[in-house]
């Protein structure tokens, strides 16, 4: 899974991909033109605790890529993203979009002024016009080629939503309209986190009025952060953030609510998978059946799917173990159309 970092220029956004990737310096192999990815583990205190039970070789966690972007160009008719940037973002699952709400009069802001609502209309407008466009040339090569109807049904549909200023993300089509779309990969219908990236001195204050309130109407996931501190405490050793959360008064890092934040905007969930060698989390949607889950595992597991043998995490806390959970009756066997759940451990029968 994979999620764009996204902005106008010096809003901080390259400090909080620093601040989730531990890279402190731009990368000389990054992809592209100032295009910087970085994997990320998503905290799992869950995974923590499977780990100190059964103390394998290997814990592998789930994990989440981010991408920071190009900054986007920045003028007083709003903001251009440039067209590296749109095909890359075309690609990935969500959208974290940084607006600048922290003063430094070393760092000036683009258009002069600190407005994080302006800054996010901006760059909501900038995604919506991107779709327009690309509707209208589609539209245009229908009409020469007199194909498909549905399809400019459909595409109509979506280029009367945006021309009412409403992102795809909050459209109304049924689901073969978006099934017709999807190949589509808009940019406005894409999960999108409003990021807002305050400073030191606004750490523990509410979030902005306007900023929910905006948030709220069109759909999007509000989260506070501070890039300058989350920096600080990622280039800390373990032992010494506790000591800056005591003198800051923060319980735990932004980070890990960022990236968890971010895992369960893209609705995935976590189950675990317990060998000899290794304990692991492995990412999957919500809904996902028990065959397709097997199937992230390895392609075999799928293929030859037979059962899977399934106790939630937290029912096996209660029984403390594997062989008391298999002595107690408490390991069940469900089949291929089982719907995993978030916290399953689970040991898949098959045969190829």
């Amino acid at each position: 899974m994979k999620a764009a970092i996204i902005g106008l220029q010096q809003s901080g956004k390259t400090t909080v991909f620093r601040s989730l990737t531990s890279i402190h310096s731009v990368s000389k192999e990054a992809r592209g033109q100032g295009i910087q990815i970085g994997n990320v583990k998503v905290p799992d205190t869950r995974l923590e605790r499977l780990a100190d039970i059964f103390k394998p070789p290997k814990t592998i966690g789930a994990d989440v890529d981010f991408m920071d972007m190009v900054g986007a160009r920045t003028d007083q008719k709003g903001a251009g993203l440039t067209p590296q940037v749109v095909t890359e973002i075309r690609s990935v699952d969500a959208l974290v979009v940084v607006v600048r709400a922290f003063d430094n009069a070393s760092v000036i802001h683009p258009l002069g002024t600190i407005d994080p609502l302006r800054d996010m209309k901006n760059i909501e407008a900038e995604l919506s016009l991107t779709d327009m466009i690309q509707i209208e040339k589609r539209l245009q090569r229908i009409e020469k080629e007199h194909s498909d109807d549905r399809e400019k049904e459909a595409l109509l549909r979506a280029k009367e939503w945006l021309d009412a200023e409403n992102p795809l993300r909050l459209s109304e089509m049924n689901e073969p309209e978006l099934r017709m779309l999807s190949g589509f990969s808009f940019l406005s219908q894409k999960p999108l986190m409003l990021l807002n990236n305050i400073g030191e001195a606004n750490v523990g204050e509410p979030f902005d009025q306007g900023l929910s309130d905006y948030a709220e109407r069109n759909g999007l996931h509000l989260t506070q952060y501070c890039a300058e501190i989350e920096l600080e405490i990622s280039e800390l050793e373990p032992e010494e953030q506790e000591g800056f959360f005591a003198e800051m008064g923060l319980e735990g890092t932004g980070r890990e609510r960022l990236i968890r934040n971010v895992y369960e905007m893209l609705h995935l969930i976590s189950f675990f998978t317990i060998a000899d060698t290794e304990i692991r989390a492995w990412s999957i949607p919500e809904g996902t059946c028990a065959v397709n889950a097997a199937g992230k595992v390895h392609s075999d597991m799928e293929r030859g799917f037979i059962r899977a043998e399934v106790i939630n995490f937290e029912d096996f806390l209660q029984v403390g173990s594997m062989q008391a959970a298999r002595d107690g009756g408490h390991l069940r066997l469900e089949g291929k159309d089982y719907e995993v759940r978030d916290g399953d451990l689970i040991r898949f029968r098959f045969n190829v």
